[in-house]
């Protein structure tokens, strides 16, 4: 007789706890699954407008014998330094 009635309460209560916390567990699980594709999609966003933006800019640089040279939309290597002259001495 005892074993009917943990059958007919205690167990049903168990299984019902059971079953609240394997919710509760889906639940949580998909907020993070969702927070997580959040955060993906914007740092993705982010890397892409810094690319954009740092490859936007015009860059002027020095080589090693103190010739400024220019590149902007250039396709491959470009020298601004004339061919017949040497450095002056400073």
């Amino acid at each position: 007789m005892e074993d009917k009635k943990l059958d007919d309460t205690g167990w049903s209560q168990v299984s019902q706890w059971f079953n609240e916390l394997i919710e509760q567990a889906r639940t949580n699980a998909k907020r993070w699954f969702i927070a997580f594709v959040i955060t993906l999609i914007t740092l993705i966003l982010t890397n892409a407008y810094w690319i954009y933006t740092l490859n936007s800019y015009e860059y002027v640089y020095q080589d090693g014998s103190g010739q400024n040279n220019y590149n902007n939309n250039v396709d491959g290597d470009i020298n601004n330094v004339t061919t017949g002259e040497e450095e002056k001495e400073r």
